[in-house]
């Protein structure tokens, strides 16, 4: 893996942004181009290849395309798929790239840990491939760049240049805390039960149901579980329900009812009382809220 660490104080430069979506049989076009491409899927797998390897990039996972370096479609995609893209240059002219390995080597950023820990705020540095939460943060951002771009019609602002950095610097938070978590020593099984809920978390489920599709008692799965990610199983579900209707939020069609269905709550008051608890304000606020921050933006 690689990853580009350039100097936060010199701001990424926006060029364009987009989405692109096919039914079926969607192969990159082999390109060679003099900017940096950010793509996050939102649905299927783009299957693309640069420097001499393979991506299979799924639903909320990000690939970052390098400048004057060969990339390309290197099977079909199966089905639909979709993903935002944008294009970016870079005006800090000390930026580097390394691998894994180098970085650790040449730090260039303090840290008194040996780990492989996420870089200062003063730094971007994105991996070439990497996964997104489920808050989905990054993914509202470059929705809102998409916004932002249709209403300055598509041409560079300051907007533009702004909602780009800061999308890049949310980007460097969610993977780094994502890869964090899964460079851990946690058990294969453990990280499968994570998995499991993050795919299952519209259900009913509770403690006993999961611990049986995992063949463990429920009181041994709840240990461990708090152990390794420190959270209780139902505490860490409602972490992950809650935040998806975060950005079931964004959609002004949708009830409130709705959005707690759709993520698993059968009392549309107790998802609301969660929420706020989570949160500190309700739903209906947070939505007043998020669509004010796109008023101010225009």
């Amino acid at each position: 893996m690689l990853y580009f660490i350039s100097d936060a104080g010199k701001p990424m430069k926006y060029i364009s942004c987009g989405n692109l979506t096919s039914k079926d049989g969607f192969v990159h076009p082999r390109r060679n181009i003099d900017s940096f491409v950010l793509i996050i899927v939102i649905k299927g797998i783009l299957h693309i290849r640069q420097n001499m390897s393979n991506f299979d990039v799924k639903e909320d996972e990000f690939i970052l395309l390098f400048p004057d370096t060969l990339h390309y479609g290197y099977r079909p995609s199966d089905g639909e798929l979709s993903y935002y893209w944008v294009h970016f240059q870079v005006n800090d002219p000390n930026y580097s790239i390394y691998n894994k390995g180098s970085l650790l080597r040449n730090r260039p950023f303090s840290t008194e840990s040996s780990d492989f820990t996420p870089p200062p705020p003063e730094n971007f540095l994105l991996p070439d491939y990497g996964c997104l939460s489920l808050e989905r943060r990054s993914r509202l951002l470059l929705v809102q760049l998409l916004d932002i771009n249709k209403r300055e019609n598509y041409v560079a602002t300051w907007r533009c240049h702004y909602a780009l950095n800061l999308l890049l610097m949310e980007v460097t938070c969610e993977s780094f805390q994502i890869s964090h978590f899964l460079n851990a020593s946690v058990p294969a099984y453990i990280l499968d039960v994570v998995e499991w809920i993050r795919t299952h978390y519209d259900r009913p489920l509770s403690v006993a149901y999961i611990a049986e599709q995992f063949g463990y008692h429920p009181t041994y799965l709840t240990n461990v579980f708090k152990k390794y990610t420190g959270y209780p199983i139902l505490t860490y579900i409602n972490r992950i329900r809650i935040a998806v209707s975060k950005n079931l939020l964004a959609n002004r069609t949708l009830s409130i009812y709705e959005i707690a269905n759709t993520c698993g709550f059968s009392d549309e008051k107790y998802f609301m009382k969660l929420f706020k608890r989570y949160e500190g304000i309700t739903p209906t606020q947070y939505r007043k809220a998020f669509h004010q921050k796109k008023v101010n933006l225009t």
